[in-house]
């Protein structure tokens, strides 16, 4: 059986397409989830932990359909840009 993949074990540059996700599962670092995940135009799929992006993503937006994300890295870390997503700041002022 192979084992679950993490965001640092995929390729940067290279887009993924989000086939499934598991219930929401608790632990220390807040919800997560297991991703059914396969490269663009591959048929192979293997799982994958969320990041705290995609967590959040799938929270929020809670996706009926695929959804894809390409892998980039800054700075040595690598962090998912999900396509047709953006995360906005939120600012409590301090006045």
């Amino acid at each position: 059986m192979e084992s679950i993949k993490k965001l640092n074990d995929l390729i940067t540059g290279q887009m993924y397409v989000v086939v499934g996700y598991s219930d929401p599962i608790n632990s220390i670092y807040g919800i997560n989830y297991i991703l059914l995940v396969s490269e663009q135009n591959s048929t192979e799929r293997f799982e994958m932990r969320t990041t705290n992006l995609l967590a959040e993503y799938i929270s929020n937006e809670k996706p009926k359909g695929e959804f894809k994300f390409v892998v980039n890295e800054r700075n040595g870390v690598k962090y998912p840009l999900i396509e047709n997503y953006k995360k906005e700041r939120k600012f409590n002022m301090l006045y």
